[in-house]
């Protein structure tokens, strides 16, 4: 078995890298102790770097599969096993390489950091698999992450090459579906200049977005890092992919502090103790080949070896401070800092790698003939085993993990994609700590995939000053408090990252042009229109008879207006209809009961007997206005005030008519006596009240007045729509023009003599009606609701009130208090004098 890593991607010696070598050490060394594994077999690895390079890599394989220090392409000249297969490497450029090769032969091989997309293409890699998930789930999951906080405004950052640029395509297409905007997409490069590094940075600081993803190798992300602690920028959150690993000494420590209150996604990795117990007994005797551990153990006591053992780290430099030696006996006490064991994600999956090979030959020699794979049953030979049989039982591996994982490759040579993410802490002495607080596991429902610690992690604050400063400045006393204040911020606030602040309810989002869909303003509803959530695309009508509260977040019901009899005006109109009403009934039964008296024969009994009938219906008319208008009451009202009014004033006309007839008449066996009696007046009185009963017919039949239902902000108005607004002007037009030949007709009789003549009063009588009525009409027209109604029931009983008051009241005043007036004498001796003068 061969592991293809890169021991020197840096400058330097590399313990992180190292850890993943040792932990296919620890999983040969688990996998041999096992009696149940493998038994009367014992796993042996062979090493080789491969340095990042797709070269180095496929020397490495054939130098392995030839058996010698010179390439022998396709034969195997020594007696040792020929390896079953291939565990790595780290590169995607490397895997694909190493996998263009061990195809031809059909030799497995698991790599445990490939993440490139198109190596699940069985077509074209029949014989590679992984014990890490593709780039496409990492992908959805850094975005899965983004949503999950809210945020909705991000910066893109990632390496510049094709598997970085294809795995962040996917996650912005990913973002954007989610609602998520980009504000800006740069790619970086360790070989890029000074200058264009500064020119990143700079556009990263002026960006609003405070939450960036990065898709990043540490070589890129280094000077990248430097130019942004040049330029302060320490109040961005960062969320790394897997591609970048966190590794004690590579960042400088001013460069580290950008990433603090970070989250990195690393692959899910549970502890593994008894790794931690294995590396606390490593010993340079502990392995005589491992050409390593002298350059680990060097790095690790910052000491130097007498002998070349450590011939691979760099030669000191002249003014390099000369080291203690060496000696053996050091002891391994922080493994935790030095191994980084917080994040274990690619060991662990190094660790899966060896075993499912080691499990795959347990499963093969488990085989029973007869019911084996292949043909007719049969089973694979160990001491003859052919790559493609191991291939075959690579491909179906199923074995848990003592962690209890389930571990299995599907059709694509791929396990199920479980991710972690770790936050970056950073404490004032410069130790980094990688904390656990969240998972993302694609093999659950949509919406448990995700799952975060809040609570547990520290945001950054874009503040150098740590908890632990904050602690110091305030005292010890105050130690507690601050630390519960600071618990308690880091548990429910975390940092916003948007374009445009969220628009409350009541306000809707107003895109800016040109500017993403994130970006936008937040602009209040229209009238009668609400929004009760937060960021609401569109704002939306109340329904009938609601009205928008003052914040427009809900629809409340609107004041119904009315004239009714509950309320002061209602019930001040019904008692001035009252009023008025008693006194016509007063006037009726005073008339009643001295109806045979002479001033009361001689202004002709009858018509005043109608009129105050009539006048009687007027003022009931009036209730018809009062209360929830009804179709019933809206069809009667305008057509029974209009009748009422023509029939009233008819009768006034036809009694003028009889006082000028009645004084022109002085034979009377003239011609002007015979229109005396009552056919006149019933003839004049049915004349004139027809034209508004037509009206009124014709009205009601075409299109008479219905109740409607009127909106003005918060109150809906109940009111009659009249209908055919002609009709209602044309019975309007019809009474004043009425009312207009009665007072021209009364006028020219005023200087009839006085003792049978009421000209005077009829034309005061209908001066009133006339002045009462034109200034309803502005009235009317300026306003609206129940004001309008009030208006209109105010005019009838003003003008009716006047018809009784200016015709009625002289003659009461007489019948009651000058009974000396009502004689047929002093009427003879008056109407004598007037034809004197």
């Amino acid at each position: 078995m061969e592991e293809k890593m890169d021991l020197f991607g840096y400058s330097c010696f590399q313990i992180r890298y190292y850890r993943d070598i040792l932990v296919m050490l620890f999983a040969a060394s688990e996998i041999n102790e096992n009696s149940d594994l493998l038994p009367n077999l014992t796993l042996a690895l062979r090493i080789s770097d491969s340095c990042m390079s797709e070269t180095r890599a496929l020397e490495g394989i054939l130098l392995m599969l030839a058996g010698k220090e010179e390439l022998v392409p396709n034969y195997q000249c020594q007696p040792q096993a020929t390896p079953f297969g291939f565990v790595g490497g780290i590169a995607s450029s490397v895997s694909i390489a190493m996998s263009n090769l061990l195809d031809v032969y059909r030799i497995p091989q698991v790599s445990y950091a490939a993440q490139h997309d198109v190596l699940s293409d069985k077509m074209q890699f029949p014989s590679f698999l992984r014990t890490v998930p593709p780039m496409g789930p990492q992908s959805k999951a850094l975005a899965m992450a983004v949503k999950h906080f809210g945020w909705t405004w991000i910066g893109i950052v990632y390496s510049d090459y094709d598997v970085n640029y294809m795995a962040m395509k996917v996650m912005r297409e990913d973002v954007e579906m989610m609602g998520i905007c980009v504000s800006f997409w740069e790619k970086i490069l360790d070989t890029y200049t000074k200058e264009k590094m500064r020119s990143i940075a700079e556009r990263i600081k002026r960006s609003s977005a405070r939450v960036l993803i990065c898709d990043c190798f540490e070589m890129d992300f280094k000077p990248l890092l430097q130019e942004l602690n040049d330029l302060n920028v320490i109040d961005k959150i960062w969320i790394c992919s897997t591609a970048l690993t966190i590794t004690p000494g590579y960042f400088p420590r001013p460069s580290l502090r950008i990433l603090n209150g970070s989250l990195v996604m690393v692959l899910h990795s549970p502890e593994m103790p008894k790794f931690k117990t294995f590396l606390e007994r490593l010993h340079p005797s502990m392995y005589l080949e491992d050409i390593f551990i002298h350059s680990f153990w060097e790095i690790a006591f910052d000491c130097k070896w007498t002998s070349n053992a450590s011939s691979l780290l760099p030669a000191p430099r002249e003014f390099e401070v000369e080291k203690l030696q060496c000696t053996g006996t050091e002891v391994l006490n922080d493994l935790e800092s030095m191994f980084v064991l917080s994040d274990i994600s690619y060991t662990y999956h190094t660790y899966l790698s060896v075993h499912a090979m080691a499990q795959s030959l347990q499963d093969l020699m488990l085989c029973t003939h007869g019911m084996g794979p292949f043909l007719n049953g049969s089973c694979a030979d160990v001491e003859h085993l052919k790559p493609w049989q191991m291939l075959h039982y690579v491909r179906n591996v199923h074995f848990s993990t003592s962690s209890g994982e389930d571990i299995f490759f599907d059709q694509n040579g791929d396990v199920p994609a479980v991710f972690d993410f770790v936050n970056i802490q950073i404490s004032p002495d410069g130790a980094v700590k990688l904390v656990k607080v969240g998972t993302c596991d694609s093999t659950a429902p949509d919406v448990n995939q995700i799952k975060m610690k809040s609570g547990e992690m520290l945001w950054s604050t874009g503040s150098s000053q740590s908890r632990d400063e904050d602690e110091r400045l305030l005292g010890p006393e105050s130690a507690p408090m601050v630390k519960w204040v600071l618990d308690a911020l880091a548990g429910i606030m975390f940092p916003s990252s948007f374009c445009s602040e969220s628009c409350l309810p009541g306000f809707r989002q107003s895109p800016r042009t040109g500017q993403p869909n994130c970006c936008f303003d937040c602009t209040p509803c229209s009238a009668g229109e609400i929004s009760n959530m937060t960021d609401a695309i569109d704002c939306w009508p109340c329904p009938e008879d609601h009205w928008p509260n003052e914040g427009q977040t809900q629809c409340d019901s609107t004041t119904v207006q009315f004239l009714s009899l509950e309320e002061p005006l209602g019930i001040a109109l019904s008692c001035l209809t009252c009023f008025f009403l008693t006194g016509n009934v007063f006037v009726l039964c005073i008339f009643k009961r001295y109806q045979d008296t002479p001033i009361i024969k001689a202004n002709n009994r009858e018509l005043s007997y109608v009129l105050l009938i009539t006048l009687m219906l007027c003022f009931l008319s009036s209730f018809t206005f009062i209360g929830h208008p009804v179709r019933a009451t809206c069809m009667i009202r305008q057509n029974m005030f209009g009748i009422i009014f023509a029939i009233s004033i008819s009768t006034i006309l036809a009694k003028t008519i009889t006082v000028i007839i009645a004084f022109n008449a002085r034979d009377p066996t003239s011609h002007s006596s015979r229109w005396l009696g009552t056919r006149m007046p019933v003839g004049v009185v049915l004349l004139c009240s027809f034209p508004p009963v037509l009206t009124c017919t014709v009205w009601l039949l075409l299109d008479p007045p219905f109740p409607v239902k009127i909106q003005i902000q918060d109150t809906t108005i109940i009111q009659c729509d009249e209908g055919s607004v002609l009709f209602f002007y044309l019975m309007l037009g019809y009474l004043g023009l009425l009312a207009t030949v009665s007072f021209v007709v009364a006028f020219h009789a005023r200087n009839l003599p006085q003792s049978f003549n009421e000209a005077k009063f009829l034309t005061f009588s209908m001066l009133v009606f006339l002045a009462v009525w034109i200034s309803f009409i502005p009235a009317y027209l300026s306003t609206e609701g129940k004001y309008l109604v009030a208006v209109e029931i105010f005019a009838i009983l003003s003008s009716a009130a006047g018809l009784l008051g200016c015709i009625f009241f002289p003659k009461c005043y007489i019948l009651l208090w000058r009974p000396d007036m009502n004689t047929k004498q002093y009427l003879m001796q008056t109407t004598s004098v007037s034809k004197n003068k």
